[in-house]
Parts: C-alpha cells; sequence; structure tokens
C-alpha cells in the first residue's frame, strides 16, 4: 500500500544552505557592519599604535566565526550570492587603506619635534598637577608611551576615556589643547597625511553604508524566499508554535 507522506515539515530545497548563510555569515556580518557604521560616525576608527590595525572595523572574514569559513566559503561560490565578493574585496581594501593612512600620519607624528616638544611640555605640567593627589594616575606610569597614546587618540577622535585608563586623567586636562593644534595640523606638518586620513574614512563610511544596505536587502529577499526566520528560534519557542499549529488545525 502507498503511503502518502506530508511534506509540509519538509524543507524547500536548500533551505538548510540559506539558514546556514543567514545564521552563520550575514547576520553577524550585518551586526559588524552596523557597529563599524557607529565607529565611522563618531570618527573613532579604534586605531592602535601597536598593532597599526582597526581593533573593532575588520576584513569582512573577520566577522566570521572560524568554524564557520566553509559556510562563508560555500556563500561566495553560489550564484544565489553573485556580487558579494567584489563589495567585501571593496570594504576589505578599503579599511586596509585607512589603516595605512592612520600609520603614515601616525608615523609622521612621531617624527614632528614640535609634536614631541608639546607632548613633553604638556606631561610635566600633568606631573606637577599630580603631585599630592591620589586621583591622579602616577606620572611614571604613562611617561613612556604618551606620545603614542596621544596620537592615537587624535587619529580615533576619542574624547573622554573610562576612569580605569591611566591616562585618562592627562587626556582629560589636555585633550582641548591637542585638539586646538591638531584643527589642521599645520604645526606639525601633517596636513596632508591627515587629509588623507579623513578621505579614507570617507570612502570606508559610503562603502559600509552601501553594503549594510545590500546585506539586509538579501537577507530579506532569502528568508521571504525560502521561508526561514531571521534568526534562530529557540527549541522552547518553536515546539509552542507546533502546538498551537496542531491545536488549531
Amino acid at each position: 500500500m502507498d503511503v502518502m507522506v506530508s511534506n509540509v515539515n519538509i524543507p524547500p530545497p536548500r533551505a538548510n544552505r540559506i539558514q546556514a548563510w543567514v545564521y552563520a555569515i550575514l547576520n553577524p556580518v550585518i551586526e559588524s557592519v552596523r557597529r563599524e557604521l557607529q565607529l565611522l560616525e563618531k570618527g573613532n576608527l579604534s586605531w592602535r599604535f601597536y598593532s597599526k590595525k582597526c581593533e573593532y572595523i575588520r576584513p569582512i572574514a573577520e566577522y566570521i566565526d572560524g568554524n564557520q569559513v566553509p559556510n562563508f566559503e560555500d556563500f561566495l561560490a553560489d550564484g544565489l550570492n553573485e556580487g558579494f565578493k567584489s563589495v567585501f574585496d571593496a570594504h576589505d581594501n578599503a579599511v586596509f587603506a585607512v589603516e595605512k593612512a592612520a600609520t603614515t600620519f601616525f608615523d609622521g607624528l612621531m617624527h614632528s619635534t614640535l609634536f614631541s616638544n608639546e607632548v613633553k611640555k604638556a606631561f610635566d605640567e600633568y606631573k606637577s598637577r599630580a603631585h599630592g593627589k591620589p586621583q591622579y594616575p602616577d606620572p611614571d606610569s604613562i611617561e613612556r608611551d604618551l606620545q603614542n597614546y596621544v596620537a592615537e587618540y587624535l587619529i580615533n577622535r576619542t574624547e573622554l576615556l573610562p576612569s580605569h585608563y591611566l591616562t585618562h586623567k592627562f587626556w582629560e586636562g589636555f585633550r582641548s589643547r591637542f585638539e586646538l593644534f591638531a584643527a589642521e595640523f599645520e604645526p606639525y606638518q601633517q596636513r596632508e597625511s591627515f587629509q588623507a586620513v579623513r578621505r579614507s574614512v570617507h570612502t570606508l563610511k559610503e562603502i559600509s553604508q552601501e553594503l549594510l544596505a545590500a546585506l539586509e536587502k538579501h537577507r530579506y529577499w532569502l528568508c521571504s524566499t525560502y521561508d526561514i526566520p531571521a534568526a534562530p528560534i529557540p527549541t522552547s519557542m518553536s515546539h509552542g508554535v507546533d502546538a498551537y499549529i496542531i491545536r488549531n488545525k
């Protein structure tokens, strides 16, 4: 006797792969690009002098969990996702351009005698203010890398620092002085390199905005076409939904 099997719970062809793309690739990348744009809107590159890289603005592949690389490769290889590889490459190249421009500007400041003198002058004033005041971190604890940090804060347009940062009192007291000099960086003869940072950031921001819109649109299309949720449904919740459907048949 032939048995008729209901196909109600059988996912459409490729649905499992589509879920892997949405949950392991698109969702983390969308979340990460949104964070990128929030940082870029504030002018914060999260660039670090010790690595010469942006800590929270990374190439697309670094936004994906390491054990999901096969799904990432599958996503890029499938014709349903045509065009995303070139957009990802454009994004990554823009990130590298920002890092290169920031590093060039940083190196220029490090070779500027005027900048070094300004940092030293501010540090001497800080030592005087900190004398006998326990709320000020020990000046000796910040002196060695202070010039590096000041340049980093200028690159990232850092405002107030958290109180657990050893440099937070120094930056609170002298940020306005360095930002005044930093208006165009003409005194440090780094105006062109600073403008290069601004241009590279503007380019990255435009690319990231277009990328985010494309990713969100593609996720919606995949989810609506293959009838899958945009995020995994917890097991307990899905069981409740199934029970409701059965009761109301």
